[in-house]
């Protein structure tokens, strides 16, 4: 859920097969609009409506039938270090935990409204770009409880994701000067992420507050904060690029760097 779409209103490029999985090889681009099979389809429901129901359904398919061996797995782990939604970033010695079977995703589960490790099992949690992707009722009250349930005393959590405060600040600005410093655009105004080109300001922030049907809600620290104290955490902090209360949390994507809202959590009980 870290990835990136290469153009507005499409699903990510095909990930790439795990070797010797049958439910890896259900082919992720049936979500992508120019599909023969999702043409057809989107001549009867529009697109808006029916791909957020096939993204479930691919999930569906990649996650029940390995949820109970996952549990299985890490039924005794302990000492974690947790990278949630971790996409195509997974790193060595972690738990690298997708929904989509990306290389380097070692923990393929759906953890919107429960986590498959063990109490007080987790050191550090780090979740890049990932958490505007959750429902901000239904899901990421649940998601931050679980985070707070699996890490062990004294564990942290990062979370990191784009800063609405910050987008709407170089909205209000005149220009785009300041767009330009937060989500880099070229001359003529074109996403270097998505290829899009803006022809208004507003077109720029749905981009980036709602990326087709994929995020979900858009946040800054505040709301953060107010979120992971309803979770139970009790030290809350606004953190900058490359730096942590973990050393080893800090491995955040530069390329992220001028968009993003840092926080930090750690439990304390």
């Amino acid at each position: 859920m870290q990835t990136e779409p290469k153009k507005l209103g499409r699903v990510f490029q095909e990930p790439p097969i795990i070797e010797g999985d049958w439910l890896s090889q259900i082919p992720y681009t049936t979500l992508v609009e120019d599909n023969r099979f999702t043409k057809q389809l989107y001549k009867f429901l529009p697109r808006h409506r029916l791909a957020p129901l096939l993204y479930e359904l691919y999930i569906a398919t990649q996650t029940f039938a390995r949820s109970s061996k996952i549990l299985k797995r890490y039924k005794n782990a302990n000492n974690l270090l947790l990278n949630l939604g971790a996409g195509s970033q997974g790193k060595p010695g972690w738990v690298n935990v997708d929904v989509v079977p990306w290389q380097g995703i070692n923990c393929i589960y759906d953890c919107r409204k429960s986590l498959p490790f063990p109490s007080n099992s987790a050191k550090g949690i780090l979740c890049e770009h990932f958490f505007e992707h959750l429902d901000y009722t239904e899901e990421a009250p649940y998601f931050l409880a679980e985070c707070y349930r699996v890490l062990q005393p004294e564990g942290v959590i990062r979370l990191i994701v784009p800063d609405a405060g910050k987008y709407l600040q170089g909205y209000c600005q005149e220009g785009w000067e300041k767009l330009s410093q937060i989500r880099p655009l070229d001359s003529a105004n074109r996403d270097v992420h998505f290829g899009n080109q803006y022809q208004t300001k507003m077109e720029l922030i749905n981009v980036v507050f709602r990326q087709g049907f994929e995020h979900t809600y858009a946040y800054d620290y505040p709301t953060l904060e107010l979120l992971f104290a309803q979770a139970g955490f009790s030290t809350i902090q606004s953190q900058d690029y490359g730096k942590s209360l973990m050393a080893e949390l800090c491995i955040d994507l530069q390329a992220r760097a001028t968009e993003s809202l840092y926080v930090e959590a750690v439990k304390v009980n």
